[in-house]
C-alpha cells in the first residue's frame, strides 16, 4: 500500500539525516569515528533501501537473505565500533566473536526449511542489543554533555525496542507502518541529538581552551596585551604580569591609554614614535625601549607583536608580548666592560714599558739637570716637569693593573682585618677633605682574597665616596652576612650618581673628574671579577653606597 512506502521512504529520510549530519561533523572535527558512524548508517540506509523498499526479491532468496545479513552485521559492528572510538576506549572483541557466531548460525537457518521469523530473529536481536548498548554507553557517560547524550541514548533504547517488536507484528498490522514512521522519527532523533551533542560539546571545549588560554597569558612573566587601533586606540587586554614589570596593575592602563606614553624613557619618546608612524612594517623587528616604572627606576623592554587586520584589511589591532630585559642588558653591558678591559689590558702588556723607559730616561735626566747651579732659578719648572711624569707614570701603573694576564694570590684572609688596617689611612684622607669616616663590622667568615688587591678596591672606592660628598658628610664602611654572601658596603651622602652617569659607570676612560683618569672603578670591577665576586650601586640624592657581593669559600 501507499502508506506503507511512505512511512518506508519517513525511516530513510531519518537515516539519511543522521548519516548527513555524521559527515557535517566529521568536516567539522575530523574526528575518526564520524566516518565509521557514517558509513554504519549509509550500511542500514542501502539495506533499507534495497529490502524494505521491496525493490528485490530476498525473503525467499538465500542469497538475497544472506546479503540482508551481511548488511544488518556490518551495521551492528560498526555503530558499536565507533561508540567505543567516541569514548575513547578499545574495541571489546567479544562484539565480533559474538557477530561472527550468530552471522553463521543465521546463515546455516537459511539453508533450513524454516519460516523467515526464525531466519531473521537472531540479527533483529542483536541489532537491538547493540543498539540499546549504545544507548546506555551515552547516557552512563559522565564526560559528555548531559542533555545531548540523555537525547541520544533514549533514542537509540527506544529505537531498539521498536526494532524488537517488529518481527512479531505482521505485515498486514495497522501498527506496521507507524512502526516505520516512529523509527524514522527516533532516528531524526538521534541525528538532531548528534548534532546538539557536539555542538554543546564544542562549545564547552570552546570554554575549557579559553580558561586555559586565559590562565596561561595571566601566569605568564611576561607581559600579554591586546591593543585596539581602530577605530579609537585603546588597550583592550593586559595580563596582571605588567604591576610586577612597571608598578601600573591593568585598571591603571584601562583608565588611562596615555599611561603607557607617560612612561616611555624621555631619551626613547622617538623610538616609540618612529615605530608607531611605521606600522606594520616596524613590527617585523623587535622593538627594545626603555620604561621608568612607578618608583621612578628605568627598565628596558622588549617587544614583539603580530598585526590583527578586518575584512577590509586594514590594521584594527596589535597583539603582543612585552618582556623585562633589564638583567640582560646589564650583563651585556658587563660583558662589554669587560671585554673593553680586556682590550686596555691588552694594549697595556703591549705597550707600557715602552713608555716608561723613555719617561724613566727623561726623569732621570731631569734630576740631574735640576740639581745644577746655573738652573736654580727654573727648579720650580724641574719639579713640575718631574711630578707630570710621576703623575704619568701613575697612570700607566693603573693601566697596568688592567691587564687580564694578572694573576691574584688567593689565601684565606679576614676582610674586617684589612678594613681595620687600613682604616687609619682611611680617617687622614677623610679628615684632610673635612668628611667623617666611620667603620660598621658585623662578624663574617674568612675569605679567600688577594689582600694586595683587595686592598687597592677598598682604598679606590673609599676615595670615589669621600670625593663625592661636601665638608660635613659621613663614610661608613660596612660588612655583613647576607645568606650566602659576604658584602662590604661603602655608604656616602653625596649628590647621588646622575642616571646617564650610572649606565657608563666602570667603562674604562670614562670620569666625571677633572683631574681623574678613569680607571680606578675599572680596575674595581676587575679585582671584583677576578675574586667572583660582584659590584652593586644604589644611588640617590641622599647619597651612594656600592655594594661588594663575596661567596664564601666552600668547604
Amino acid at each position: 500500500m501507499d502508506y506503507i512506502y511512505l512511512s518506508v521512504m519517513g525511516s530513510l529520510i531519518g537515516t539519511l539525516a543522521i548519516v548527513l549530519v555524521s559527515i557535517y561533523l566529521y568536516v567539522l572535527y575530523h574526528a575518526r569515528y564520524m566516518v565509521i558512524w557514517a558509513i554504519s548508517w549509509l550500511v542500514l540506509l542501502l539495506r533499507n533501501a534495497i529490502f524494505d523498499l521491496g525493490v528485490l526479491p530476498w525473503k525467499e532468496s538465500i542469497l538475497g537473505l544472506t546479503v540482508y545479513l551481511i548488511l544488518t552485521f556490518v551495521f551492528v559492528f560498526m555503530i558499536v565500533w565507533s561508540t567505543y572510538s567516541f569514548v575513547n576506549k578499545p574495541l571489546n572483541k567479544w562484539w565480533l566473536y559474538g557477530a561472527v557466531s550468530i552471522f553463521i548460525i543465521s546463515t546455516v537457518l537459511n539453508f533450513l526449511s524454516l519460516s523467515l521469523f526464525y531466519k531473521l530473529l537472531l540479527s533483529v536481536y542483536i541489532c537491538c542489543l547493540a543498539g540499546i548498548w549504545v544507548g546506555l554507553t551515552f547516557i552512563r557517560n559522565p564526560k559528555i554533555p548531559k542533555f545531548g547524550r540523555l537525547v541520544i541514548g533514549y533514542a537509540y533504547i527506544l529505537w531498539s525496542l521498536l526494532n524488537l517488536s517488529f518481527p512479531f507484528i505482521g505485515s498486514g498490522s495497522l501498527f506496521f507502518p507507524w512502526g516505520y514512521v516512529l523509527g524514522g522519527t527516533l532516528r531524526i532523533i538521534i541525528a538532531v541529538g548528534t548534532l546538539m551533542l557536539f555542538l554543546e560539546k564544542a562549545r564547552k571545549d570552546l570554554i575549557k581552551k579559553e580558561i586555559q588560554y586565559r590562565r596561561l597569558a595571566e601566569n605568564a612573566i611576561d607581559v600579554i596585551y591586546y591593543c585596539q587601533l581602530l577605530p579609537k586606540a585603546k588597550i583592550e587586554y593586559i595580563n596582571p604580569s605588567v604591576l610586577a614589570v612597571t608598578g601600573y596593575s591593568p585598571e591603571d592602563y584601562y583608565a588611562d591609554n596615555k599611561l603607557i606614553f607617560k612612561l616611555i624613557h624621555p631619551d626613547d619618546h622617538s623610538l616609540l614614535d618612529n615605530f608607531i608612524n611605521n606600522l606594520p612594517h616596524s613590527i617585523e623587528v623587535p622593538l627594545t625601549i626603555r620604561l621608568v616604572k612607578k618608583d621612578k627606576t628605568p627598565l628596558w623592554l622588549e617587544q614583539k607583536c603580530v598585526p590583527i587586520y578586518d575584512e577590509k584589511n586594514h590594521l584594527v589591532a596589535l597583539e603582543g608580548i612585552i618582556r623585562d630585559i633589564t638583567h640582560r642588558k646589564k650583563l651585556e653591558q658587563m660583558t662589554a666592560l669587560f671585554d673593553r678591559m680586556s682590550m686596555v689590558g691588552s694594549m697595556a702588556a703591549t705597550v707600557a714599558h715602552e713608555i716608561r723607559n723613555p719617561m724613566t730616561t727623561v726623569r732621570g735626566y731631569l734630576q740631574f739637570l735640576g740639581k745644577k747651579e746655573k738652573y736654580q732659578t727654573d727648579k720650580e719648572k724641574f719639579e713640575l716637569m718631574i711630578a707630570e711624569l710621576d703623575r704619568a707614570n701613575n697612570i700607566i701603573r693603573e693601566y697596568l693593573a688592567l691587564s687580564h694576564e694578572k694573576m691574584v694570590n688567593l689565601q684565606k684572609c679576614s676582610l674586617n682585618d684589612i678594613i681595620e688596617a687600613l682604616f687609619p689611612l682611611i680617617q687622614a684622607d677623610a679628615n684632610s677633605s673635612q668628611v667623617g669616616a666611620s667603620c660598621d663590622l658585623s662578624f663574617i667568615p674568612e675569605l679567600l682574597l688577594d689582600e694586595n688587591e683587595i686592598r687597592q678596591l677598598l682604598l679606590n672606592l673609599v676615595r670615589n665616596g669621600i670625593e663625592a660628598m661636601q665638608a660635613g658628610g659621613d663614610l661608613i664602611i660596612r660588612t655583613a652576612l647576607l645568606e650566602s654572601k659576604v658584602v662590604l658596603s661603602i655608604s656616602d651622602q653625596g649628590s647621588g650618581i646622575p642616571s646617564h652617569v650610572l649606565e657608563h659607570l666602570g667603562t674604562p676612560f670614562f670620569t666625571t673628574k677633572d683631574t681623574g683618569t678613569g680607571l680606578g672603578l675599572s680596575m674595581c670591577y676587575q679585582i671584583a671579577h677576578r675574586h667572583n665576586a660582584s659590584i652593586k650601586i644604589d644611588t640617590s640624592e641622599q647619597g651612594t653606597t656600592f655594594f661588594v657581593y663575596f661567596s664564601q669559600p666552600t668547604p
